[in-house]
């Protein structure tokens, strides 16, 4: 049975290429207004698609699991959004149904034979290096500063947002709790709402600038390391051309002196012969 959270796809096709991209993202889906309209559409009916085949407990295993607050309600598109946001590389805790469900949304393909540590392992090869790092760093930091602000505290049981109160109207929230508290407990719903789904947008944002500043800085890094080895190269190359002309230069005076007279050398041909007084010399 299909999930009603989720839209109709024919009515996809009649969306901007912008909004299908902001759509593609609520999803999970790695997508951005470059992305090729039918592409985005392949890709938005895919996951349509795979929404439909999970199971939502799964999901809620996902989100329960990263302490996302969601409402026990909350239809697969929503969850399917909130898990897109999840960042752990650490999957304690998470049952072997939800972790499974984990490794749909994100793409990572695995068999039915495969254990537990094996699709693990899969998850945290599609991410790259640096970005472990960089989690781990803000892991740690993290970490370290929650320790001293708030001292060591153990996480509460989890639990899900309160359910919205639809079904119960002002009037009778007024004659329960009163005329202020009836407006108050309606106004600081709506509030709560707002506020978070201002965060989720926050958050999002915040992510989407690191993401791009490491990206920069990942390409600088590729660039200056690609220009050091050019130096190194050019610097090997000159420095073999210089031993190579220094002992060709060797070589040829070496050779050119073997073959000149030596100073003092007198030849066969200028010896006395013996018996034979020189001119002007003695006996």
């Amino acid at each position: 049975m299909g999930d009603a959270s989720i839209k109709s796809s024919p009515s996809l096709a009649d969306l901007p290429v912008d909004e299908l991209a902001a759509y593609g993202g609520e999803l999970g889906l790695a997508v951005d207004s470059r992305t090729p309209r039918g592409e985005l559409l392949r890709l938005i009916r895919e996951r349509h698609e795979l929404l439909l085949e999970l199971d939502r407990e799964a999901m809620l295993d996902v989100v329960v699991w990263a302490r996302m607050p969601v409402r026990q309600s909350a239809g697969k598109e929503l969850l399917a959004k909130h898990i897109a946001g999840i960042t752990k590389l650490r999957f304690d805790g998470l049952s072997e149904h939800g972790l499974k469900t984990l490794a749909r949304l994100r793409g990572a393909a695995f068999s039915a034979g495969d254990d537990r540590s094996s699709i693990e392992r899969k998850l945290r090869r599609q991410v790259g290096f640096w970005t472990r790092v960089q989690q781990k760093r803000r892991s740690v930091v993290g970490g370290f500063l929650s320790r001293v602000v708030e001292g060591t505290k153990r996480e509460g049981e989890y639990r899900f947002l309160p359910e919205s109160e639809e079904g119960q109207s002002l009037k009778d929230t007024i004659e329960d709790v009163g005329v202020v508290g009836g407006i108050a407990q309606k106004l600081r719903g709506a509030a709560d709402h707002y506020v978070h789904e201002k965060l989720d947008e926050i958050e999002k944002r915040i992510d989407r600038k690191l993401d791009e500043i490491d990206g920069r800085l990942s390409e600088w890094r590729d660039r200056e390391i690609s220009n050091r080895l050019r130096i190194v190269k050019i610097t090997l190359i000159a420095t073999i051309l210089v031993a190579i002309i220094s002992l060709g230069y060797d070589y040829l005076k070496s050779r050119s002196g073997s073959t000149a007279p030596v100073p003092g050398f007198v030849g066969p041909a200028s010896q006395p012969v013996e018996g034979v007084q020189g001119s002007g010399s003695p006996r």
